[in-house]
């Protein structure tokens, strides 16, 4: 399943590809999409309780279903 993912601005990609990583999901390797000054939108796959899963890694990331499109392709 896809998501996107909302994460600060400062976010180590690297980083929180390897977190993502612990628990079943994956950083796609796609752009970064700016949103605002201070996030941007990455995609990641994972199973379809991700969303909960990155909540207990206790970052500053908001996890929401992608739809059908993709991001920068």
């Amino acid at each position: 399943m896809k998501w996107l993912l909302t994460v600060p601005v400062s976010t180590d990609l690297g980083d929180l590809a390897a977190r993502l990583s612990t628990i079943g999901g994956t950083l796609l390797d796609v752009d970064p999409i700016p949103l605002g000054d201070d996030e941007r939108v990455v995609q990641a796959e994972g199973p379809h309780d991700l969303g909960t899963r990155v909540a207990g890694l206790g970052l500053p990331i908001e996890a929401y279903p992608s739809s059908e499109f993709e991001l920068g392709g």
